[in-house]
């Protein structure tokens, strides 16, 4: 049998073990232990690499889809210097990309007017979270709300609430803006509070301050209780400055 053949059936064997990192990079890896007469360690090790490698890029792709990203957003892209109140959050914020708050159950809180780089800030940072293949949920508060609402009505609350409230880090955009129902309410009450108990990341953004939430929840104790969850373990992002007409909020 040709070289040829050996190889192209030695691929087609490791494409049926799932190994395609290996799969991918044996007849590079041949070729080069060819030319530089390579130990057969050595070309397992290079091909162990390989695929570790894939496996790394297949499941940061997983977690990016499974995120549900509306648009991705990546720090670089951030214009900090565009007012004093993103200047006084910078070194703050940067700190949380080596992503150590994910493992301490830290809240990333996002507060101030529409146009200030809430949203921003929150999206780069759940993408930086998927690129270290962390489970990462980003959704609105309403969509969040209705998802919820409606598997309730049709009995199966458990297996979604068990969504938002296993994932290692939840994004929450637009929570505490629109008014909710006692039905709403509950359910906002129920993800806070599980993944407070469980010492799970919730990141929010909102444009309302933590004094006026109980404008939107029916019920005051619930907007103190939620309130008190979310900050007890936070690193808290006030974005008071001047809006800007680029990346949304």
């Amino acid at each position: 049998m040709k070289d040829d053949d050996v190889i192209a059936l030695l691929v087609e064997k490791l494409r049926w073990l799932r190994l395609p990192g290996m799969a991918e990079a044996l007849p590079a890896v041949l070729a080069r232990a060819a030319k530089d007469n390579l130990a057969v360690t050595d070309v397992v090790h290079r091909l162990c690499d390989e695929e570790k490698q894939s496996r790394m890029r297949s499941a940061v792709d997983r977690r990016i889809k499974a995120a549900h990203f509306p648009e991705v957003n990546t720090i670089d892209g951030f214009d900090f210097d565009f007012d004093p109140a993103r200047k006084r959050v910078r070194a703050r914020y940067l700190a949380l990309h080596d992503l150590a708050f994910i493992d301490k159950g830290i809240n990333p809180l996002f507060l101030g007017k529409p146009g200030t780089g809430k949203t921003f800030l929150a999206r780069a940072l759940a993408y930086r979270a998927c690129q270290a293949a962390r489970r990462v949920v980003l959704v609105t508060a309403p969509r969040m709300l209705n998802d919820l609402h409606g598997a309730e009505l049709h009995g199966n609350l458990d297996r979604v609430l068990r969504r938002y409230v296993r994932a290692e880090l939840l994004v929450v955009d637009d929570f505490a803006v629109l008014a909710m129902d006692p039905s709403q309410a509950k359910l906002a009450f129920q993800v806070i509070s599980e993944r407070y108990d469980y010492h799970r990341a919730t990141a929010i953004t909102t444009n309302r301050p933590f004094k006026d939430w109980t404008k939107v929840f029916p019920d005051a104790l619930n907007a103190q209780v939620i309130a008190e969850r979310l900050t007890d373990r936070s690193e808290t992002f006030v974005l008071d400055g001047k809006g800007y007409r680029g990346p949304r909020d």
